[in-house]
């Protein structure tokens, strides 16, 4: 539990200080139930059903505004949670896991409204790289197609997608949260903030269109990946169809010769077999 008193910088404060406007309080979830909040703060609640809003939801109500994101698990890295309540120039964040306190290092901005949109675009600062390492993955399963190297390839192009529609889906939700604030919170952010949801709205928006042109490329990985399984399926017909080929004559001569009959004047001639052999040869 830590209180902060926000102006040029962040001011660490030992208790909360009475009818103090401008606080930052940063709280554990199970410090929330019996913790003193700045005056208007309410604890974010989130909506019973999170089907729809899977990766994070907002709520504007009475002058007040609470929300929460969930970053989608990347690699090895957890799931990571930053939940908020603003009201007025005091702001709630709940620190699930330290990562509220993780962003707030790099934060040095003087009001509640600003402080809030600084922390939400503080959320995709370092999704680029993590763009590129996938692109990366799909450009070496590229070269590996091209170089007849398929072994697991669709296992692997199956993880790479399942990690592409998954942030997808998160950037769809967060552009949809960007959007809602900008504008209808409009009324609670002071025009700093106002600017820095923009420009979160914006990046979310590139970084949106940088994953379907991923989508995109894996597709089109795919499509190599079908040509060349088809070009080893037209190889495989194509000597099947020289075996066939090879053998159908012999399949008709031996199925002539094959019949019962005893008047064929061949079976009765001295170089009869041989005649066959060497027609079948042929």
């Amino acid at each position: 539990m830590q209180y902060y008193r926000i102006g040029e910088t962040l001011e660490l404060l030992e208790s909360l200080p009475p009818e103090e406007k401008s606080i930052l309080a940063v709280l554990c979830p199970e410090e929330l139930p019996g913790a003193l909040l700045p005056q208007g703060l309410t604890p974010p609640q989130p909506p019973e059903d999170l089907r729809e809003n899977q990766y994070c939801w907002l709520h504007i109500r009475q002058g007040t505004l609470a929300g929460e994101v969930r970053l989608p698990q990347r690699g090895a890295q957890s799931v990571r949670r930053l939940a908020f309540a603003l009201a007025g120039e005091s702001l709630l964040l709940v620190d699930h896991n330290g990562y509220a306190a993780e962003c707030l290092k790099q934060l040095t901005l003087p009001t509640g409204h600003a402080l809030t949109a600084e922390l939400l675009a503080a959320l995709t600062q370092n999704d680029l790289p993590m763009l590129q390492g996938l692109e990366s993955r799909l450009t070496t399963l590229e070269q590996g197609v091209l170089a007849d190297d398929t072994d697991k390839f669709i296992h692997k192009m199956s993880a790479i997608r399942r990690e592409l529609n998954r942030e997808n889906r998160f950037y769809a939700q967060l552009g949809d949260f960007a959007e809602t604030m900008q504008e209808d919170a409009a009324e609670l952010l002071g025009h700093r903030a106002q600017r820095r949801v923009g420009y979160f709205a914006r990046r979310v928006g590139t970084l949106r269109s940088e994953m379907q042109m991923l989508r995109e490329y894996a597709a089109q990985i795919s499509g190599e990946y079908q040509a060349q399984v088809d070009i080893l399926q037209n190889r495989v017909m194509k000597l099947l169809t020289i075996v066939t080929t090879i053998f159908l004559p012999l399949s008709l001569i031996v199925g002539w010769y094959g019949m019962n009959f005893s008047h064929i004047p061949e079976l009765k001639w001295k170089y009869g077999y041989p005649l066959v052999i060497l027609v079948s040869i042929v």
